[in-house]
C-alpha cells in the first residue's frame, strides 16, 4: 500500500526567518508547520523540535526529517518515521516537495483497512458456509427427494406395461395420469431446485416486461390439470380485468406454480382453491391464492420463509416436498419490488397474498 493517497497537500507555512514566539501558537494547533520561502524548501517544523531545539527562529529549531517519496509504501514510511522520532514527513514527487503525512493518518487508514478486510474475511466466510449448505441440501434433494417421482413414475408405467391387456381404459386412464401427475412434480422439483441455485450464486436476472395475469394463471392450472382432477378440487379464478402487472413472466409463472402447487397438495379430496387478484393502488396489484386444507401450526407459519428451517411436511395424499417453493416464491416477488405474506386465518386452510407492480399509464 502506497503512501500517496494518505498526503495532506493543504498545510500551513512559514518564512524561515520568523519568529518562534508569533508562530508558536499556530504550530501546537496543527502539529507541524512547512518552512519554505518561494525559491526553497527548508523543512517541516514539529512542537518536538522547539522543545529539543529552543531556538529564535522557526529555521534554527529544524531537525532533520527524512524527504520520502510518494511512492513509498506505508510500512517504510512507518520505519522512516520511528528512526526519525517524528509523528510527521514531508513528502516530495520527482524530487519535488508536495505535501505531508503524518502517522496518525496512516495508523487510521490501516485501522479501518484491517477492519474492513476481517468484515470482508466474516462476508465470505459467511458465504462459503451458506454455499456449502446448499451444496448439502441440493445433494440431499437429488439423492432422496428426487427419486420419489420418479420412482413413482418408473413403477406406474411398469404396472402399465404388465397389466396394459388386462386393464380397462379407465384403469389405464387413471395409470397415465399418475404418471403425468408425478412427472409433473419432479419437474417443478427441478425447476425449484435450478431456480433456487441460481438466486442463491446471483445468477438470474429480472427481466419486468407486461404480464397477463390471468393468462399465466391458466396456463399454470392448465400445467396442473391432473392433479386437480385426481383431488377433485374445485378451482376459482378471477383477475380484474384490463389490470396488467409490470414483472418477469417466467418468475411470476413460478410463483403461481409454486403456490397453487401447494395448494393442491395440502387440499382434501373435494377442496377449495380460490386465486383471485385486485388494484391495491395505482402502484401495486395484490393476489391472493387460498385453499381450504389442512393448513399450517403456528411454529410451521413463522419458518415457511426461512432457509434455516426448510420443512416440507407430506401432503394430504403423502405427497412429498424439499420446501423450497416459499422460498423461491419469496425471492422472485421480491426482485420484482413486491412483498408476500400469508394471512392469519382463523378456520381452515391457507391464504399467501403478494403483490406486483402494475404495468402502463397507472404506474405512477
Amino acid at each position: 500500500m502506497k503512501v500517496e493517497h494518505l498526503i495532506r497537500k493543504k498545510f500551513i507555512t512559514t518564512n524561515p526567518y520568523s519568529g518562534i514566539n508569533e508562530i508558536k501558537n499556530l504550530l501546537l494547533k496543527n502539529n507541524a508547520i512547512v518552512v519554505q520561502d518561494e525559491e526553497r524548501f527548508y523543512g517541516v517544523l514539529t512542537p518536538i523540535d522547539i522543545i529539543q531545539k529552543p531556538r529564535t527562529l522557526a529555521i534554527d529549531c529544524l531537525t532533520v526529517k527524512t524527504l520520502i517519496d510518494s511512492e513509498q509504501s506505508i510500512e517504510k514510511v512507518l520505519s522512516s518515521m520511528k528512526f526519525d522520532n517524528s509523528d510527521v514527513l514531508p513528502v516530495s514527487k520527482n524530487d519535488t516537495f508536495i505535501g505531508l503525512v503524518f502517522k496518525n493518518d496512516l495508523f487510521n487508514y490501516l485501522t479501518d483497512y484491517n477492519e474492513e478486510l476481517e468484515n470482508k474475511i466474516k462476508e465470505r466466510t459467511i458465504e462459503l458456509e451458506k454455499a456449502i449448505g446448499m451444496k448439502d441440501l441440493m445433494y440431499s434433494i437429488i439423492a432422496h427427494d428426487l427419486r420419489n417421482p420418479f420412482n413413482s413414475i418408473i413403477g406406474f408405467a411398469d404396472l402399465l406395461i404388465e397389466n396394459i391387456s388386462t386393464y380397462n381404459i379407465d384403469k389405464i386412464k387413471h395409470q397415465i395420469k399418475q404418471i403425468s401427475s408425478q412427472s409433473k412434480k419432479a419437474y417443478i422439483l427441478l425447476d425449484n431446485l435450478l431456480n433456487w441455485a441460481l438466486s442463491q450464486t446471483n445468477h438470474i436476472s429480472c427481466n419486468p416486461g407486461f404480464c397477463n395475469l390471468d393468462l399465466i394463471t391458466k396456463e399454470v392450472i392448465e400445467q396442473l390439470k391432473i392433479s386437480i382432477q385426481i383431488k377433485d378440487i374445485t378451482l376459482r379464478c378471477f383477475h380484474s380485468q384490463n389490470i396488467f402487472a409490470y414483472a418477469d413472466k417466467n418468475m411470476v409463472e413460478t410463483i403461481f406454480r409454486n403456490l397453487i402447487s401447494n395448494a393442491i397438495k395440502y387440499s382434501n379430496e373435494g377442496g377449495e382453491i380460490n386465486i383471485y387478484s385486485y388494484l391495491q393502488d395505482n402502484n401495486y396489484i395484490e393476489i391472493t391464492i387460498s385453499d381450504t386444507g389442512i393448513g399450517l401450526s403456528e411454529s410451521e407459519k413463522s419458518n415457511i420463509f426461512n432457509i434455516e428451517q426448510v420443512i416440507s411436511k407430506p401432503g394430504t395424499a403423502d405427497e412429498k416436498g424439499v420446501g423450497l417453493g416459499l422460498l423461491i416464491c419469496k425471492e422472485f416477488v421480491e426482485m420484482q419490488g413486491g412483498q408476500i405474506w400469508l394471512e392469519n386465518k382463523t378456520d381452515e386452510g391457507c391464504e399467501f397474498k403478494f403483490t406486483l407492480p402494475v404495468y402502463g399509464d397507472l404506474l405512477v
